[in-house]
């Protein structure tokens, strides 16, 4: 089935954030009229423009709060696409009682509250994570790898796939399911590791490394290509979107602190329950005629030279 984006309303939640704002972008080129939630305005910065211009229609709203969701039912129920982007992950404490409270009011019930007011829907993309794998059994992890979640983050995830799903199946909405590796790049949030690491890097502090596991960064350039192949698709499916290609912490933290000229000292810690991931892109490579584009020294490249001119 082909999607044409051309002329439908896109209703694209978490809209102010790294993916929303792009693929926002991306939306607009293509001729579609483009409606974003965000929890308030203070990030909305990389998109202003577009708002202030009513390119975009930009509705503050929490989607924890489900007074303030039926109040602005009236301005999406004419919603032909659904991309539910928004998320909650506490990186200070992922797997506290707090953090289990707020990843389940976004993820799980902001998502039921959500559906409720959407009574036109042709399609849903979700974006999931690899989170729900937990640490896997072997690598690299395909789509049928044992769910196994060891952050609240990730259960709550999962608890959010499972419930499209019977949303999707009852109402016979084609429902696409991204499990998106760990994204770097332009506009990433502050709180992130990389982010983290080039701030230091350009202040020449010393940096800490807790551990040194490995994992599968992906360029949000190529994860916005992998989202709109997944939109004009639209069909239901679950499928991997990551490099295929694992890097450890410590590598991409050298690599910074070389691109960035840097003089901080890596200060090595005592080792932290850390593992390793790497994605089975198989399915994204056939399904979605999906492959990575962007290289991890480029992007590390342009992500630091972001950050230079974005302090």
């Amino acid at each position: 089935m082909t999607f044409k984006i051309s002329g439908k309303n896109f209703l694209v939640t978490g809209g102010t954030g790294q993916i929303g704002s792009f693929l926002s972008e991306k939306l607009l080129d293509k001729k579609a009229n483009v409606t974003i939630i965000g929890r308030d305005n203070t990030n909305l910065k990389e998109i202003k423009n577009l708002v202030d211009a009513k390119k975009i229609k930009f509705i503050e709203c929490d989607l924890t709060n489900e007074s303030r969701i039926k109040t602005i039912s009236p301005l999406i129920q004419n919603t032909d696409f659904l991309v539910h982007l928004s998320s909650e992950f506490r990186y200070a404490e992922p797997n506290s009682i707090r953090s289990a409270h707020q990843t389940v009011d976004l993820n799980l019930k902001g998502t039921i509250w959500l559906l409720r007011q959407l009574k036109e829907l042709k399609g849903i993309l979700f974006t999931s994570t690899v989170a729900v794998y937990g640490k896997p059994p072997h690598m690299p992890v395909d789509e049928s790898c044992q769910i196994n979640p060891i952050s609240f983050y990730g259960s709550s995830k999962f608890a959010a796939e499972n419930y499209l799903r019977i949303y999707s199946n009852h109402n016979k909405i084609p429902l696409t399911i991204l499990r998106i590796s760990t994204i770097y790049g332009e506009r990433n949030r502050s709180d992130q590791v990389i982010p983290i690491f080039i701030g230091k890097a350009l202040r020449n502090e010393p940096i800490k490394l807790y551990g040194n596991g490995s994992r599968d960064f992906i360029h949000i350039s190529d994860v916005i290509e992998a989202i709109m192949n997944a939109i004009g698709r639209n069909e239901s499916d679950l499928i991997n979107i990551g490099t295929g290609k694992k890097f450890s912490i410590e590598w991409i933290l050298k690599k910074i602190i070389e691109i960035s000229k840097s003089q901080s000292e890596i200060l090595h810690l005592e080792k932290s329950t850390d593992y390793d991931f790497v994605c089975d892109i198989s399915r994204a490579k056939t399904k979605l005629s999906f492959t990575p584009k962007i290289s991890i020294e480029r992007g590390l490249d342009d992500e630091v030279f972001w950050h230079k001119n974005n302090q």
